[in-house]
């Protein structure tokens, strides 16, 4: 996120803002997704006057219902 706002010349949240509001979601299977915004009264080429930093969640469930056996790891 930071490298994407610095290439659009917006300021990034810190990371313990970030790592705060990620910890304000909740538990379980969540789909999260951070977006910041470009916000204000102004149209035009160049730099937003104020921004909106934001985090998108979901909840998700289980992709398979049944186990498969599948088995992540290395193997020798």
């Amino acid at each position: 996120m930071k490298r994407g706002a610095d290439r659009l010349c917006m300021p990034s949240p810190s990371n313990d803002q970030f790592v705060n509001a990620v910890k304000q979601i909740g538990k379980g299977s969540l789909y999260v997704r951070p977006l910041l915004m470009g916000t204000g009264a102004s149209l035009g080429v160049g730099p937003a006057p104020e921004y909106t930093f934001l985090i998108y969640c979901s909840p998700v469930g289980s992709y398979h219902k049944v186990s498969y056996g599948f088995q992540l790891g290395y193997r020798s």
